[in-house]
């Protein structure tokens, strides 16, 4: 293919200016190698979407270096930008919208700066007041999901998930642990994966639970569906068990080699092969956790805290916990306690653990600042919540 003169000197001005930007090295996505071809005058744009906004191209400057160049040059979007007067822009914030969300949602959908606002915007936005949504909730929900926009079936599709989810909230929340739900095929993907969990017979709380805890797996077809529901049930879990979403998922979603290595860590521990077991059938989720992070809760619980192996697996609840925010600090400040005899009794670590933040500090952290050890004090609140309290002095 032979390019026009033009077209050609533009291409070689915009590769310069891409290369002189900084004498380090830049690496050309596929996406900005593609945008060198891309030409649009400010006439042509105006004539397409009926404004008199023209988009800057930031690699035609050459004011920035090769890393912010390569950051615009996959935003497509930059400041100047932001604060003009187009169309899309402007409805947005007289939507409520501020600055920085604007920015955000532009950011992940560039599409949306050349969008329409009366044949594209208005009407789904519409949509959305109608189907009950609030304004607060309609940022939110078009925050995880730009592409919603551009969906013509938007009401179908968010009925389609808030009869399962039962609710806004939940539908929110399912978004943004995947921002391609609402978007995926109804038809062709999600509807026969959930068919085919009900005809093997998992109940319909069952679904609505992975679809929360999970979404990302209803938005592919698995062909391993009736596979893992037998594994789940060898490994002694029940359809009926309240445990099957959890243990189902975490079947699905780890690989085979990075499950059967939670059993191993366990294992290495001195847990026996009956213990692991029974733990999954209990805590499916714990194997959700990285060998390292499984290895440095056994290490501190058995060598640190003195747990004898027998306790931790009776109660496999204690690996659930984060090691740097609430097993470490609570039993620094409970072996400080009792070191210096401020303590009354003794306590279940277990139970210790259990307890909220409010709790927790109302029984036990108060007696640091009773008798004036802010040191101790301060130290906990810094772990926990990694910033000082201000303590008033009596």
């Amino acid at each position: 293919m032979i390019l026009p003169q033009k077209t050609m000197f533009l291409v070689q001005k915009r590769l310069f200016c891409l290369l002189s930007c900084n004498k380090s090295t830049v690496h050309v996505s596929s996406y900005q190698l593609c945008s060198l071809f891309s030409f649009t005058t400010a006439e042509e744009h105006s004539l397409n979407h009926g404004s008199n906004f023209t988009l800057v191209d930031p690699l035609e400057s050459c004011e920035l270096s090769s890393k912010e160049a390569a950051k615009r040059a996959k935003d497509r979007i930059c400041d100047k930008e932001l604060s003009s007067s187009s169309p899309s822009i402007e409805f947005f914030k007289q939507s409520g919208w501020s600055d920085p969300l604007v920015m955000k949602l532009l950011q992940r959908e560039p599409r949306l700066l050349r969008a329409n606002v009366e044949t594209i915007l208005k009407p789904r936005m519409r949509s959305l007041q109608d189907m009950g949504f609030s304004d607060t909730e309609i940022v939110q929900l078009v925050s995880s999901c730009p592409c919603l926009l551009y969906l013509r079936d938007i009401q179908p599709r968010i009925n389609f998930w808030r009869s399962l989810l039962g609710s806004n909230e939940r539908l929110i929340k399912a978004s943004r642990g995947n921002m391609f739900l609402l978007t995926s095929s109804v038809a062709q993907k999600i509807e026969p994966n959930i068919s085919l969990l009900r005809e093997r017979g998992i109940s319909e709380q069952c679904i609505t639970q992975m679809l929360v805890a999970v979404p990302s797996f209803f938005c592919r077809m698995n062909k391993y569906i009736d596979e893992s529901i037998k594994r789940v049930e060898e490994l002694g879990v029940s359809r009926d068990s309240k445990m099957f979403p959890h243990a189902l998922l975490t079947v699905m979603t780890l690989s085979r080699s990075r499950f059967d290595a939670t059993f191993a860590t366990l294992m290495s521990f001195g847990w026996s092969q009956p213990d692991s077991l029974a733990t999954f059938r209990r805590y499916p989720f714990i194997w959700n956790y990285s060998k390292k992070n499984l290895s440095d809760k056994m290490t501190f619980l058995m060598k640190e805290a003195g747990c004898e192996l027998t306790y931790i697996i009776g109660h496999p609840t204690l690996l659930t916990f984060s090691l740097e925010k609430r097993l470490r600090p609570r039993c620094e400040v409970m072996n400080f306690l009792d070191h210096n005899k401020l303590l009354d009794k003794g306590h279940d670590l277990l139970s210790v653990m259990l307890l909220s933040e409010e709790k927790f500090r109302n029984k036990f952290l108060f007696l640091l600042r009773k008798e004036k050890f802010i040191a101790q004090y301060d130290s906990y609140v810094v772990a926990v919540h990694g910033k000082h309290d201000v303590i008033a002095e009596n």
